[in-house]
């Protein structure tokens, strides 16, 4: 290994030392947080199904309400009819042994005869005689109509009343499971903002780990950059008149070393550009047209064209990197018309 081997190697090992000197922690894998952003997603398609189903439920509890509210004002329009009937059966009933007392009251009822003779005529008489049984058929067609009523109302008052205790436990029922059902829901909801904030905790450590990962980058760079200026300056020390003009041709080149970027900085930079510019570094972003997915805003023939499979927004943050940096290894920043070039 020759000279500059050994002081590149140097200058790893101190950027090494200065990395590791950060203490820095390490990020939640992406496997934790798609797992935790799973649990969420299950719990906000389980907390819609419970909230449609307590909907449903307070549907429920609302017709049986008015089904038990109609129930009971039919009983009641019943009873009030059933009473009128039974008022009006005393009644007719009270007239027709009225006309009854009225008519026997002589004693044996009047033959056909009696009548002839007291009518004047047979046509009277025949008049008479029809006329008297006219009314008492009348009088009991009435009370037998009557009769017949009363029995009826009463029938579907009991019918009304039967249906009105089914109705009274079915709304029993509906309530006790809308109150089943908002229990749960309220129990639900409290799992799913725990779960969302367990979440929010694992982004903002991954976002954490990330800036620390970034900055520890910059200083390794840094750190490297100085331990290779220093063993230069150890190296050649510069001692004697001739020396710096005899050098000074090649001092440049390995300030030029230094300064030149390194290519995989610089892509890892290009590429934290394009995905502060497209997502804000969201590996979960969907464009609003539908059409662009995750940190670098994949379509899905370019996230195809670079070995993806599926949308690239359930992809692991990781595996987004990695074909972000095959795409721009592959074509630059051209795939981000906008982004690429900020």
């Amino acid at each position: 290994m020759g000279r500059r081997g050994v002081m590149a190697a140097t200058a790893l090992t101190l950027g090494l030392g200065a990395w590791w000197a950060l203490g820095l922690q390490a990020a939640p894998s992406p496997d934790v947080v798609d797992a935790q952003r799973g649990h969420v997603r299950a719990l906000e398609a389980e907390l819609t199904g419970i909230d449609q189903e307590a909907s449903a439920a307070a549907s429920a509890h609302a017709e049986a309400q008015r089904h038990v509210a109609d129930l009971r004002e039919r009983i009641a329009d019943t009873g009030e009819a059933l009473r009128e009937t039974r008022a009006a059966h005393a009644v007719a009933v009270k007239r027709l042994s009225d006309r009854l007392v009225a008519i026997y009251t002589g004693g044996e009822p009047p033959s056909l005869v009696e009548v002839l003779l007291t009518s004047g005529g047979l046509s009277a008489a025949v008049e008479a005689q029809s006329a008297l049984e006219s009314i008492g058929n009348a009088d009991a067609a009435l009370v037998t109509n009557l009769e017949a009523n009363r029995d009826r109302l009463t029938r579907l008052g009991d019918e009304l009343r039967t249906s009105r205790e089914q109705a009274e436990a079915d709304l029993a029922a509906a309530t006790s499971r809308m109150a089943q059902l908002r229990g749960l829901l309220s129990d639900r909801r409290a799992v799913l903002d725990r779960a969302r904030a367990g979440l929010d905790g694992l982004l903002a450590e991954q976002s954490r780990s990330a800036a620390a990962r970034r900055a520890s980058q910059r200083a390794l760079r840094a750190a490297g950059a100085r331990a290779e200026r220093a063993l230069l300056r150890r190296a050649d020390p510069g001692s004697g008149p001739a020396a710096p003009a005899a050098r000074a041709p090649a001092a440049p080149a390995p300030e030029a070393a230094t300064s030149t970027p390194d290519p995989a900085a610089s892509v890892s930079a290009a590429l934290e550009r394009i995905a502060q510019c497209e997502s804000g570094g969201n590996p979960r972003a969907v464009s609003s047209n539908g059409l662009y997915f995750g940190k670098y805003q994949f379509s899905l023939g370019t996230w195809q064209g670079v070995g993806g499979q599926g949308n690239p927004a359930d992809a692991s943050e990781q595996e987004q990197d990695q074909r972000a940096a095959m795409l721009y290894a592959r074509s630059g920043p051209a795939p981000w018309p906008v982004c690429g070039h900020q």
